[in-house]
């Protein structure tokens, strides 16, 4: 019993590392952000930082940046340090910095100060920036057949260059881009796209977009497109009954193929046991399609989601659920079905992945807080429109 009273201040000590040059030290109060470009010159950049606002208050806290050419282990070395010029909402803040050079790196960590107690900071983590950088994204995919596809990026920023080479690096394994598409010059910002040919059917590509020039290399963020797959949409019903109901989907993509089977499958067993479905009907163009279900058990909950099928590959939109009605009254109007959204249909790995690390660390040691938070449809709702 007595070791374990110990611990607690062992760690605190260690945590706040107390000295006369560093001060008190709290963890994940204050996380260091993104930067991007504030002038076409690539000298010039905009440092992002975020203070824990679940458990400080924005009024008790002064938050800045540090930065040097170099890292450093105490966050006082750093070489230039100015306070936040600009506060925005959620803990957010940043800070604008000029003259830079264009093909220097620069370290940079995001700070803070506790105003209601002595010698207490919050530092984040040390990231870099090369100013004179490009800036590209990966759009989605176009012109997707059963063995063709269009990708596409958008050049954002030149960094300052006259020129930048931009190019898509794609592959099956998304670990694993290992093909690369031939370089195009550009001198100016705008969108780029390479059609790719000979492609398998059914397989699905994973692709992003780069960007280089005589400062730096950046990439955009990863896609996918699966070749001759058809992609469907699961809609509202169109209609509640107590016996019946229409339901409603959206046939997105074809697949590349002149027609598509679509139909929906349903039950009132669960979310995962789909033991009825509706006969297919054939569409040779893209749109909402709906369905008549009938034979109903009132006041009973139902699961469906709509199925395409294009006799290459198929596809499945989301599930929906919803509640037929007591009586011979009839629901189209207001919102008839709920997007079903499990616990576990979001891996605890993903949920990491989307939380800075200060966060992941907390949920990891606290899985109680972890479940609470998950038992909230609007904090499950926001993990999966993150990242």
């Amino acid at each position: 019993m007595k070791k374990k009273k110990f611990i607690p201040i062992i760690i605190v000590g260690i945590l706040c590392s107390i000295s006369f040059f560093s001060g008190c030290i709290r963890p994940f109060v204050i996380d260091t952000g993104v930067w991007d470009h504030i002038n076409e010159e690539g000298t010039a950049v905009r440092l992002w930082g975020q203070l824990d606002i679940i458990f400080e208050s924005p009024d008790n806290w002064n938050e800045g940046f540090v930065w040097d050419i170099e890292s450093h282990t105490d966050w006082q070395d750093y070489l230039y340090r100015d306070w936040a010029d600009n506060h925005y909402g959620l803990g957010l803040f940043s800070i604008n910095i000029q003259n830079l050079s264009r093909t220097t790196t620069y370290h940079y960590r995001a700070i803070g100060e506790n105003l209601k107690a002595v010698n207490q900071f919050g530092v984040g983590h040390d990231f870099t920036f090369i100013p004179g950088g490009p800036r590209v994204v990966t759009d989605n995919a176009s012109n997707v057949g059963l063995t063709e596809a269009t990708l596409r990026g958008n050049l954002w920023h030149m960094g300052g260059a006259s020129s930048c080479l931009v190019y898509f690096l794609y592959g099956t394994d998304i670990n694993s881009l290992n093909i690369q598409t031939s370089p195009q010059n550009m001198t100016d910002t705008g969108v780029f796209n390479v059609s790719l040919t000979g492609l398998t059917v059914n397989t699905t590509y994973y692709f992003k977009a780069v960007a280089e020039n005589d400062a730096d290399t950046w990439a955009g963020i990863i896609r996918q497109v699966t070749p001759g797959r058809p992609v469907v949409i699961t809609r509202q019903p169109v209609e509640i009954g107590k016996n019946h109901a229409i339901l409603k989907g959206e046939l997105w993509h074809t697949g590349g193929t002149a027609e598509c089977d679509v139909w929906f499958v349903y039950s009132d067993k669960g979310p995962n046991i789909f033991d009825q479905s509706t006969m297919p009907q054939t569409m040779n163009a893209t749109g909402a399609f709906q369905i008549y279900v009938g034979n109903l058990s009132p006041i009973t909950k139902y699961w469906y989601r709509a199925i395409a099928d294009n006799g290459y590959a198929q596809d499945a939109g989301g599930i929906y659920e919803f509640t037929t009605t007591p009586t011979a009254q009839i629901k189209n109007t207001g919102v008839l079905a709920q997007p079903y959204q499990s616990d576990s249909s979001i891996p605890y790995e993903d949920i990491l992945s989307h939380v800075s690390p200060g966060y992941a660390k907390l949920l990891e040691k606290h899985p109680l807080l972890l479940k609470a938070l998950l038992q909230q449809s609007r904090f499950r709702a926001l993990l999966m429109k993150l990242g």
